[in-house]
């Protein structure tokens, strides 16, 4: 359902580069982006007046969110965070919806030593995170909050980290993070489904962080400043995401990343942002034969698996190369003849943290994330 949706959205959307659609539907993608902006925009104004309750955790919350749909890295972003907050003395705990999981009730995927689900019980993005991140507790459900209380009940975190929490208005944050591409910070501008917007971009204009994401300072540097002046009550942040780590299968072995330029590969990825995996790529002078795109969040099949591999070998190609996001998803095993490479990324905050947006509930003066860097 959700590659449908997905698929039908994107066809709507006017984008360079892509055919525009045709009268008819740039029409009905129009009237229902205006239906869609009342809806969004009345939805936020009932909670913000006080209209309808708003829930608090017993413990502040941290959110990590966004105002395009897709693909700006709030999953090694929120795991960056959560990082930092517990080296920083902190006890946390991830509290995300586990989309794309077949469990929809609340549950705890990681305490913080032991992972107890993995997918397809639970989506890839909580599995990565409960995997990756040691010390930190890991909850989903479809209700944040019946999820945060079994958090709260069960390891009494000193703060909650909200996954895509910037548009869950039922739940009370004491701060907003949100991400934005800075490739492409607000698509073409339209809200969804003429574009990709979740809400106008008005609704940054207030006290939080925006974090421009995937930055290039020969490229983004004016878009910064823009940035900053357009939105004077938010404290705008860089971040850059690097190549950190490579691993071949079978067999776990670690590659140096500069040895990736001497192989000749095949991509695959099901990625809201596949681009940014092939510029990644790209960066380490991989010898790129074939890039293999998937739907977001995609389950392989096994007979899609071997359709892959086997087209891998037409190429002739010395491996196939993917994400940890993707890898997630393969239940991290991988028993064919064929090599496979898992890429993981870092993030890497280029500005200090503001000082009057510490994360609250917790005694962090060594609380510094300029240079701090977490794999990923």
């Amino acid at each position: 359902m959700y590659h449908w949706w997905q698929s039908a959205f994107q066809s709507l959307q006017e984008e360079p580069g892509r055919a525009a659609p045709g009268w008819a539907l740039r029409t009905g993608a129009a009237a229902l982006s205006w239906l869609y902006g009342l809806g969004a925009g009345g939805r936020r104004l009932i909670y913000d007046r006080g209209w309808l309750k708003v829930k608090r955790l017993p413990c502040p919350v941290l959110s990590i969110g966004n105002l395009v749909a897709g693909g700006v890295g709030k999953t090694p972003v929120t795991a960056f965070m959560a990082e930092r907050l517990r080296a920083a003395g902190c006890r946390v705990a991830i509290v995300c919806r586990g989309y794309g999981g077949q469990e929809t009730a609340s549950k705890v995927i990681s305490d913080g030593n032991q992972v107890f689900l993995q997918p397809p019980q639970t989506g890839d993005e909580a599995y990565m995170l409960a995997r990756k991140l040691k010390g930190v507790s890991v909850v989903t459900g479809v209700d944040r909050f019946q999820a945060g209380m079994l958090a709260w009940e069960a390891f009494h975190p000193d703060l909650m980290v909200l996954d895509d929490g910037f548009q869950h208005f039922q739940l009370h944050r004491d701060l907003d993070v949100v991400l934005l591409d800075a490739e492409r910070p607000f698509g073409n501008g339209r809200l969804l489904p003429r574009g990709p917007l979740r809400e106008p971009r008005d609704v940054l204009n207030r006290r939080l962080i925006l974090l421009l994401t995937r930055y290039q300072a020969d490229r983004h540097q004016r878009l910064w400043e823009e940035l900053k002046t357009v939105f004077p009550q938010a404290d705008v942040l860089r971040a850059v995401f690097r190549p950190a780590a490579a691993v071949r299968y079978p067999g776990a072995v670690e590659l140096p990343l500069a040895e990736l330029a001497t192989w000749h590969l095949a991509a695959f990825a099901g990625l809201a942002r596949p681009e940014s995996f092939a510029a990644s790529l790209q960066e380490l002078g991989v010898h790129l034969h074939r890039y293999f795109i998937y739907p977001d969040h995609h389950v392989f099949s096994t007979k899609e698996l071997a359709s892959l591999i086997e087209a891998a070998r037409r190429l002739k190609v010395q491996a196939l190369i993917t994400t940890e996001k993707d890898w997630a998803r393969l239940a991290e095993r991988w028993s064919a003849s064929l090599p496979l490479i898992v890429v993981s990324l870092r993030v890497e905050l280029l500005d200090p943290w503001p000082e009057a947006l510490m994360p609250p509930g917790c005694a962090v003066d060594s609380f510094k994330f300029q240079a701090y860097k977490i794999i990923f």
